[in-house]
């Protein structure tokens, strides 16, 4: 057996666990305003992947209609950085409010256990800061990379 990088390992396991979408569909919440940058990300949130349909969250019908306009725009930046393979494949945007919350962003394959526990929620401001400038001690910079963004998307 060959020896594998760290983010190859990781990925394995994750990947061996069937939660690789589910991380990487967490990291459109934890990376959102790195993704669509502050202007859009400050009126909007995702809320969910429905049938390969990433649902966008809009704070007024003005932002709504103007998400419209630039949806080819987002749509081509959003899957060149959330990367292969794709987890969605169309944005629909919609007015807050007007759909139910999910506990996780990506639609499981399997129905959850009642002893699951809750999501996890992602460290932001302060906390991401603190996790940004701890992983910075790590040499290699594809591991760094690849803790910095696990240990974000799960607050710790």
């Amino acid at each position: 057996m060959e020896p594998r990088s760290a983010r190859q390992a990781v990925g394995a396991a994750l990947a061996f666990r069937g939660i690789t979408d589910a991380i990487r569909g967490e990291r459109l919440v934890a990376e959102w305003t790195e993704l669509v940058g502050v202007k859009i990300a400050s009126r909007t949130r995702p809320d969910g992947i429905y049938d390969r349909v990433l649902v966008i969250d809009v704070a007024s019908s003005a932002w709504l209609h103007e998400l419209n306009l630039l949806r080819p725009q987002i749509l081509a930046g959003l899957l060149e950085r959330v990367g292969t393979p794709r987890l969605f494949d169309e944005l629909k945007f919609r007015i807050s409010g007007r759909g139910q919350q999910r506990p996780s962003l990506v639609r499981a394959r399997a129905p959850a256990r009642r002893d699951a526990p809750p999501p996890p929620v992602p460290a932001t401001g302060l906390a991401r800061e603190r996790i940004i400038r701890e992983t910075d001690a790590v040499d290699d910079a594809e591991l760094r990379e690849l803790i910095a963004r696990i240990r974000i998307a799960h607050d710790r």
